[in-house]
C-alpha cells in the first residue's frame, strides 16, 4: 500500500479514535517501559500504560516526511512541518492541549520497526507547534543552549510566538518541545508523566522534528535483511572493536572524507598583560608584520631583550605617526609593572579589504581614552552603499552598523535582514568623493548610547566587524560580504601579541567548543580530545547532514532505504494540569560529547570505568526567560541521555544535602528477538519519575541556587567517540 493512502486510513481512523474516548488500549510499543526510582514502601507498583496512569486518555500518531539513506549517511536536517490531523486541530483551536507523554519508534511505510541496527537514532529533537507561531533559524551567541537547540546541531531552530495572538492563555506555550532520552534508548525508555502533569500548548497545528539518523545497515546480501548487526564497511578511524556488536559508525568517527584545516590565533593587547605569552621570536616577528603594514624600513629583527622595562614576552611599538619602529621579545620572566599600552591614550586601528578591484573598503578607527572620542573613517566606492558592523562577524549576532548610502546612518542589523534604524550618535566630520570613491569622517563618543550601538574600549585591542558593499546606492541586500578582525595599537606605546591558542575548522565550520573548568565539569583536567580541534578524531562535529561516514577510497553502497519517524502523542482535556518546563544540563558541560579513552591493557576488565563529573546549580539548568517569579522547580521527569555499548550508569545530587535525585543505570539489550528493541548492546535507559500518584516519590524540589553534582560512569575497555552525559528533564515551577 502506498504511503499516501495509509496516512490518509490512519487519519480517518484517528478522527474516529480521538472523539470516542476509549477506555482501554495498549501501549504502541507494548509493555517495555519501567521507571529507575520507584517507592518500594508503596504496596502499589506505578503502571507506565498510558491508558492506566490518566483517565480518558486519548492519543494521536504522527509520521515524519520520508527519510532516504544509503550505508554511511548522516541524516540530521530540520524537516518540513507535518500538519496534525485536522480533528485534532479544530477541536484545540484556541484551546490548550495537555500532552500526557508520548513513544517513539522508527517505521517502514507497512508500519513494521527499522531496527535500530539498520538505522541508528543518534538523537531527536520533536516539536509541536501553535497557531500563529514562525520557525525560525537562530545563530547561538550562548554557547550554553539549555538544550533548546538540538545538542551541537549546525543550524538551530526556534519557534517564536506572536505574543499579541494568545488572548487569555497568555502564560501557556505556543510550543513545546520533546527531547527527553532522545536517541538510541527512546523506542524503549519511558516518556510519560503522572497524573495531573503535562506539556500544554495553545492551538496546536503541526509537528516539527530534526533527527540525526546514522546508516549502519549493512547492504551485503547475505546480512541485508538480518536485524542482527554485521559489520560493514569501516572507516579506519573507528574505534569499535573487530566483530562488535555494534557499528562504529554511530559514534561519528572523522574519515578522510573530513578536511580539518588548523589556525595558531595572536591577539593584539594595549591594556594590562598577555595572560598567554608569545615566547618564540620567529613567531612574534611574522605576525607583527602580519598585522601591520606601517612598518618603517629599518625594522628588520627583533629585538631581543631581557629587561623589566619592557612588557613580557612579544610587543611593538608604534610612533606617533603609526609606524611599527621596533620590534621586542622580552624574556624576562620576573614579575614587572610595565603594561601593554602603559603611557597612552591614544590607539588606531586599521583594516583595508578589497572585494575586487572596484569594490573595497579601507577602515580607520582612532580611540582618545582622555576626552572619550573615537574618529571613524570609512572608504568605499562611491556608485555603492557600503557598511561597516562592529562587535560581531555575522549578522546574525545584531550587530551595531554604521550604513553609508545616499545617506549616512546607524543601524543594528538582523539575521538576513536590514534590522532597526537607530537615532543618530555622531557628527559628520568629512563626506567627499575622489576618483570614484568615497570616504566620510564620523566622530562620535566611544560610549556607545545604549546596548544597541557599539561601545569602544582601550580594553579590547581585537574587534570582530562585518564589511559589506550593496549593489547600487540604496541600502539592501549586500553584494559582497566579509567579517574579519579590527587590531588596535596603542600609539607611543607597547603593543602586544598575546597567544590565543589554536582553534580551527572541520569541513569550513568552525569548531566552537566551550569545556568549562574545574569545578564546574573536569573534562579540560583530563585532556580530553573532544574540546580541542587538533585532538578531535570523532564526534558531532564530523557528522553533518549529508556526511559520508567512509574513507575516500572506500565506495559507498548504492541501496536506499526509506522509513519515516513516528510519534504517538497522549493527550486528555485540559483541567489545569502542572505546565512541564524543560530542563537540562550536560555533565560534560558545554563540550556537548565527549571521548572515553581506552582503558590500559593490563587494567582488569572490572575495573576498566571511566567517569566525568560535573557541578552546577539549579538556575543552570533553565531558560531564563522560563523563570518569572518561581524560586525553583520540583523534578518530574529526570532522564539521562548516553549512547549504546558504553554507558554505565549517571547519577544526579543534591550537594547541599547529600541525598541522590536520580540514579539511572545503562541496561544493554541481549539480542532476544522475541522481545520489542532488544537489540544487542543497545541500550535502555529508564528514567526516575516523580509523582503523587501511588508507587511513586514525591517530587524534589530544586531551588535555582541548590548546588548539583553529577557523574556518569562508562565503560571504557574499547575507546569511544562522541559519547553524552545529559540530564534531559521536566518539572514545574514553584
Amino acid at each position: 500500500m502506498k504511503f499516501q493512502n495509509l496516512s490518509l486510513l490512519i487519519n480517518l481512523y484517528l478522527s474516529l479514535y480521538v472523539n470516542s474516548c476509549h477506555s482501554y488500549f495498549n501501549n504502541m510499543n507494548g509493555d517495555i517501559y519501567d521507571i529507575s526510582n520507584r517507592n518500594t514502601s508503596s504496596n502499589k507498583k506505578f503502571s507506565t500504560q498510558f491508558n492506566k496512569i490518566n483517565p480518558n486518555v486519548e492519543y494521536f500518531d504522527v509520521y515524519s516526511h520520508p527519510i532516504t539513506s544509503r550505508y554511511g549517511d548522516v541524516y540530521w536536517t530540520m524537516m518540513d512541518p507535518v500538519r496534525l490531523p485536522e480533528n485534532i486541530i479544530s477541536r484545540f483551536d484556541g484551546k490548550v492541549l495537555p500532552i500526557l507523554g508520548y513513544e517513539q519508534d522508527q517505521v517502514f511505510d507497512n508500519g513494521d520497526s527499522v531496527p535500530i541496527t539498520w538505522a541508528y537514532n543518534h538523537h531527536y529533537s520533536a516539536y509541536l507547534q501553535g497557531k500563529n507561531t514562525e520557525l525560525v533559524r537562530v545563530n547561538k551567541t550562548s554557547k550554553d543552549d539549555y538544550g533548546q537547540y538540538n545538542h551541537g546541531a549546525h543550524q538551530q531552530w526556534k519557534i517564536i510566538p506572536n505574543m499579541n495572538e494568545r488572548g487569555p492563555y497568555k502564560n501557556i506555550p505556543t510550543n513545546t518541545l520533546f527531547s527527553e532520552g532522545n536517541g538510541g534508548e527512546s523506542r524503549n525508555s519511558f516518556h510519560g508523566y503522572p497524573s495531573n502533569m503535562a506539556q500544554l500548548i495553545l492551538s496546536p497545528v503541526n509537528f516539527l522534528i530534526q533527527p540525526m539518523q546514522i546508516d549502519t545497515r549493512n547492504r551485503d546480501p547475505k546480512y541485508i535483511n538480518d536485524s542482527v548487526y554485521h559489520e560493514g564497511i569501516l572507516p579506519k578511524t573507528v574505534v569499535s572493536p573487530p566483530n562488535a556488536s555494534y557499528s562504529g559508525l554511530l559514534e561519528c568517527p572523522c574519515t578522510t572524507r573530513i578536511n580539518k584545516t588548523i589556525y595558531h590565533n595572536y591577539s593584539n593587547v594595549i591594556y594590562d598583560k598577555c595572560s598567554n605569552l608569545v615566547l618564540n621570536s620567529s613567531a612574534c616577528f611574522n605576525q607583527v608584520l602580519k598585522d601591520n603594514t606601517l612598518i618603517l624600513n629599518n625594522v628588520t629583527q627583533i629585538k631581543e631583550v631581557n629587561s623589566n622595562l619592557y612588557p613580557r614576552g612579544c610587543s611593538y611599538f608604534i610612533n606617533n605617526q603609526g609606524y611599527v619602529s621596533d620590534i621586542y621579545m622580552n624574556n624576562y620572566l620576573k614579575h614587572n609593572d610595565v603594561n601593554c599600552g602603559d603611557r597612552t591614550n591614544l590607539y588606531q586601528g586599521l583594516v583595508n579589504h578589497t572585494f575586487d578591484n572596484q569594490n573595497l573598503i579601507r577602515l580607520n578607527v582612532s580611540l582618545n581614552n582622555t576626552n572619550n572620542s573615537v574618529y571613524i573613517d570609512i572608504e568605499g566606492p562611491s556608485e555603492r552603499w557600503f557598511g561597516v558592523g562592529f562587535g560581531s562577524y555575522t549578522m546574525g549576532n545584531n550587530p551595531y552598523a554604521i550604513i553609508v548610502s545616499d545617506k549616512i546612518f546607524e543601524v543594528k542589523l538582523d539575521d538576513h535582514s536590514p534590522g532597526s534604524n537607530l537615532s543618530q550618535s555622531f557628527t559628520l566630520l568629512e563626506d567627499i568623493q575622489i576618483g570614484g570613491f568615497r570616504k566620510i569622517r564620523l566622530l562620535r563618543n566611544m560610549d556607545g548610547l545604549n546596548q544597541n550601538y557599539y561601545s569602544f574600549s582601550n580594553h579590547n585591542g581585537n574587534i570582530p566587524i562585518i564589511m559589506a558593499i550593496g549593489n547600487g546606492l540604496v541600502f539592501s541586500y549586500h553584494k559582497y560580504r566579509t567579517g574579519t578582525s579590527l587590531l588596535l595599537n596603542a600609539i607611543n606605546s607597547y603593543t602586544c601579541i598575546c597567544d590565543d591558542h589554536i582553534s580551527g575548522t572541520i569541513n569550513s565550520i568552525p569548531f566552537q567548543k566551550d569545556c568549562l573548568p574545574e569545578p564546574y565539569g573536569d573534562l579540560l583536567r583530563q585532556k580530553n580530545p573532544s574540546c580541542f580541534v587538533d585532538k578531535y578524531q570523532g564526534g558531532l562535529a564530523c557528522c553533518h547532514h549529508k556526511n559520508i561516514l567512509l574513507d575516500k577510497d572506500q565506495i559507498q553502497p548504492e541501496h536506499q532505504m526509506t522509513y519515516r519517524m513516528k510519534f504517538r502523542f497522549y493527550f486528555q482535556n485540559y483541567t489545569n494540569q502542572h505546565s512541564l518546563v524543560r530542563l537540562y544540563l550536560q555533565t560534560e558541560q558545554h563540550s556537548g560529547e565527549y571521548d572515553v579513552p581506552k582503558c590500559h591493557p593490563e587494567t582488569p576488565p572490572d575495573q576498566c570505568i571511566h567517569s566525568i563529573t560535573a557541578r552546577f546549580k539549579g538556575i543552570d539548568m533553565i531558560d531564563r526567560d522560563l523563570i518569572g517569579n518561581s524560586s525553583g522547580a520540583r523534578m518530574v521527569h529526570v532522564a539521562p541521555h548516553c549512547h549504546a555499548a558504553t554507558c554505565i550508569d549517571m547519577e544526579l545530587y543534591n550537594q547541599d544535602t547529600g541525598d541522590l535525585i536520580c540514579r539511572v543505570e545503562g541496561i544493554l539489550g541481549k539480542g532476544d528477538k522475541n522481545v520489542s528493541y532488544d537489540e544487542k548492546d543497545y541500550i535502555k535507559l529508564n528514567p526516575c519519575v516523580f509523582g503523587y500518584d501511588e508507587g511513586l516519590l514525591e517530587p524534589p524540589i530544586i531551588n535555582w541556587d541548590t548546588n548539583l553534582f553529577s557523574i556518569k560512569r562508562n565503560n571504557n575497555t574499547y575507546g569511544h567517540y562522541g559519547e553524552m552525559a545529559s540530564w534531559q528533564m521536566r518539572g514545574y515551577l514553584v
